[in-house]
């Protein structure tokens, strides 16, 4: 009989602390790539249940997101969001019915990554695009998504384009720029900004070639690391209009590990998970690092 009733209270327990979340993420391809792991981390860790939404235009800023809901009432027939839900094909929405479609626990809110170092191009267009989310969705807690710096060898760190000294440049202000928004408000931050960050801490140091050395070094072994170890970023070879092999290269996205570093972050930050609740049942390479940076910017934004 004590034996049961043990067994019972154990039992009750991990009910009690098992969640069941419905997310909607209001951003861009930022928010997008949270789709590729975010989910499949919950389902494979066995305890809790996700509903997970996005809804996308690709680069868009939260001043694009209020002209669409401002342009919603002289233009209703208008669609111009792609909307991605767990498990269900993609559909075009509006965003005030993607605001509407459930009852959100958590609605997301995240600036574009040119604009997310500039306190004047956030912090004013991002109180109004709060205040029309607690209309729409007044039950929803609005959770702010803090993105992350570009790959070393992006134009914004180099050549006649150049805007900020270095990758850690960047960072440290779209860092002081998400934070000081949560603050205002009160809100809650998920950190993969930091997570992208102490990854890139245990990574060797690297000089990253020349775009024929890398066209030539891809050709030799096409799994050659372009990106030399980074979470952000991707290069393939691709065969032009004229025939000729070109590089087409991405150095502002999460490449596959810096997506399933940006769903640890969620994982263990939306549930309150230790890393070792984190049960993939997938490949991943340097999977123990990036659970590792991914637990230490959840616990250091906790200190």
């Amino acid at each position: 009989m004590k034996k049961c009733l043990v067994l019972l209270m154990l039992l009750a327990a991990t009910v009690v602390s098992a969640k069941e979340l419905k997310v909607l993420a209001i951003g861009n391809s930022f928010s997008l790539s949270v789709l590729e792991y975010f989910p499949k981390v919950v389902v494979d860790s066995g305890k809790h249940k996700l509903k997970f939404a996005t809804t996308y235009i690709g680069g868009c800023p939260i001043e694009k997101h209020l002209k669409n809901l401002e342009n919603e009432k002289t233009h209703p027939e208008r669609k111009p969001y792609g909307f991605y839900v767990t498990g269900q094909p993609r559909t075009s929405i509006k965003l005030s019915d993607a605001i509407k479609s459930d009852k959100w626990d958590i609605i997301t809110i995240q600036q574009a990554s040119p604009q997310s170092p500039l306190k004047e191009k956030t912090h004013a267009d991002a109180a109004k695009l709060i205040a029309a989310v607690r209309e729409l969705a007044p039950q929803a807690e609005i959770v702010v998504h803090q993105t992350w710096s570009y790959r070393a060898d992006h134009r914004f760190f180099t050549g006649d384009k150049k805007r900020y000294k270095d990758q850690n440049e960047m960072y440290d202000l779209l860092n002081d720029n998400y934070k000081s928004l949560a603050a205002k408000y009160g809100f809650r931050l998920i950190p993969v900004g930091d997570a992208v960050q102490n990854y890139r801490a245990g990574l060797p140091p690297f000089t990253f070639l020349s775009q024929e050395q890398l066209l030539q070094k891809l050709k030799e072994d096409k799994n050659y690391d372009a990106a030399c170890g980074d979470v952000v970023g991707y290069t393939k070879i691709k065969v032009g209009k004229d025939g000729k092999e070109h590089l087409t290269s991405d150095l502002i996205h999460l490449n596959d590990k810096g997506k399933f570093l940006q769903a640890c972050v969620w994982y263990m930050f939306l549930f309150d998970e230790p890393a070792d609740a984190i049960k993939f049942n997938g490949t991943m390479p340097n999977k123990d690092a990036l659970i590792k940076a991914a637990e230490k910017a959840v616990k250091d934004l906790k200190k």
